[in-house]
Formats: C-alpha cells, sequence, structure tokens
C-alpha cells in the first residue's frame, strides 16, 4: 500500500506525463527490476525525446484547438516556415 504522499506525488508525475496512474505505477516498478532484453520503456523514451519534453510543457487545453497540426506541425513547432519560392 502507498502512503498518501507517495501516491499523490506519483499520481501528479503520471498527469504531467500524461500517462495512466496505472501505467506510470508499472513503468516504475519495470525501471527497478533487471532488464531483460532490449527493450527501451515508454516513460524513459518520453522523457528523452523532445517533442515529448516539449508537449509535456504545455498546458492543458480544452475547448477549441487546431485542427490542422499534422500538416502545419513545423510552423507549430519552429515558427512560421518560410514559403518556396515561386517562379
Amino acid at each position: 500500500m502507498l502512503s498518501e504522499e507517495v501516491k499523490r506525488r506519483a499520481m501528479a508525475e503520471a498527469r504531467k506525463l500524461k500517462v495512466s496512474f496505472a501505467d506510470f505505477v508499472r513503468q516504475a516498478i519495470a525501471e527497478k527490476l533487471p532488464h531483460q532484453g532490449k527493450g527501451v520503456d515508454r516513460l524513459k523514451r518520453r522523457r528523452q525525446d523532445p517533442l515529448f519534453r516539449l508537449c509535456d510543457r504545455l498546458p492543458l487545453v480544452s475547448g477549441v484547438t487546431a485542427t490542422d497540426v499534422a500538416g502545419n506541425h513545423d510552423d507549430y513547432l519552429y515558427g512560421e516556415t518560410p514559403k518556396p519560392a515561386q517562379r
């Protein structure tokens, strides 16, 4: 059984990483066990990925959100991209 303080901290970290509490606990336990094979756990990989680190710092948004992220992700990540020169 987890103490209330440990559970509160774990739940806060899970929310920060945008994973379920259960998934966070499973991954935390898996990190402490000896590794069997070459698999990299998802939380560790997510913490190292610059895109996910950026996403984790952004506030949660509710309501109207961008619907063109797939086509314009460079604009959102790096600012406005230069348009190709016209001939």
